[in-house]
C-alpha cells in the first residue's frame, strides 16, 4: 500500500490529503486508502495473497460514500473483480517490477452518480455535524442528541436548506483540514498536505 500512497501523492500534489484505513457508515466497511480533494475518491487494494471474499459487502458501501472508486488488484483477481464491481469502477493491475510496483489501468473510472448524503455525512465528527446544523440555522435543541440524529438532521435537512453538492464540498473540507487529523500524507499549515 505505500507504493500506491506514493504514486497517489505524487499525481496528485498537495492538495489531496490521503487517509490511510478510513472507516465508513459506523464501521460497516474500511477502505484501503481515501483521497480527499476536488472528490472523494476510494482506493481498495486486493493483493495475491488476498481473496474477494469480502468485495460484494465492500462494494456496496463504498459505492454509497466515494464519487470515484478504484480497485488496485493482483492480476489474478483482475478478471473475477470486474464482474463484482460496477462499471463506474475504475481497474488497476498491480504490477511487480524489478524496480518496485507499478499499476497498470486496466479501466477508467467514472463519477458516481449515486452517493447516499446519509453515508457522507457520517464522515463528520459530532461537532462537525453542530457547526454545519448551526450554519443552516437547525443546531438549536441538538445540544445533546446524538451523533446519528444529527447526521440524520443534517442529511434530511441538506435539500431545503443547502444543495446536496454543496454539503458534499464542506464534508470534504472538513475532512481535508481537520487539525491533527491522520494522514498518510504530512500536512501543511494550510490545512492541504503535502
Amino acid at each position: 500500500m505505500a507504493a500506491l500512497t506514493a504514486t497517489l501523492a505524487r499525481r496528485h500534489g498537495p492538495e489531496t490529503l490521503i487517509v490511510p484505513e478510513l472507516g465508513l457508515c459506523q464501521a460497516e466497511a474500511r477502505i484501503d486508502l481515501a483521497m480527499v480533494n476536488g472528490h472523494l475518491t476510494g482506493w481498495e487494494v486486493k493483493t495475491a495473497a488476498d481473496t474477494l471474499v469480502r468485495l460484494p459487502r465492500q462494494e456496496s458501501v463504498y459505492s454509497r460514500v466515494f464519487d470515484r472508486m478504484w480497485l488496485a488488484a493482483d492480476a489474478r483477481h483482475v478478471g473475477s473483480a470486474l464482474d463484482l464491481i460496477p462499471a463506474w469502477w475504475g481497474v488497476c493491475e498491480i504490477v511487480s517490477t524489478d524496480a518496485g510496483v507499478r499499476f497498470r489501468k486496466v479501466r477508467d473510472g467514472r463519477i458516481n452518480r449515486s452517493v447516499d448524503l446519509h453515508a457522507i455525512v457520517r464522515l463528520l465528527w459530532r461537532d462537525e455535524v453542530l457547526e454545519e446544523l448551526d450554519a443552516i440555522g437547525l443546531a438549536q435543541g441538538h445540544g445533546r442528541s446524538p451523533k446519528t440524529v444529527l447526521w440524520d438532521e443534517l442529511a434530511g435537512a441538506a435539500p431545503k436548506y443547502v444543495s446536496p453538492t454543496h454539503l458534499r464540498r464542506r464534508v470534504r473540507e472538513r475532512l481535508r483540514t481537520r487539525p491533527g487529523w491522520r494522514s498518510a500524507s504530512p500536512r501543511t499549515s494550510g490545512g492541504g498536505s503535502s
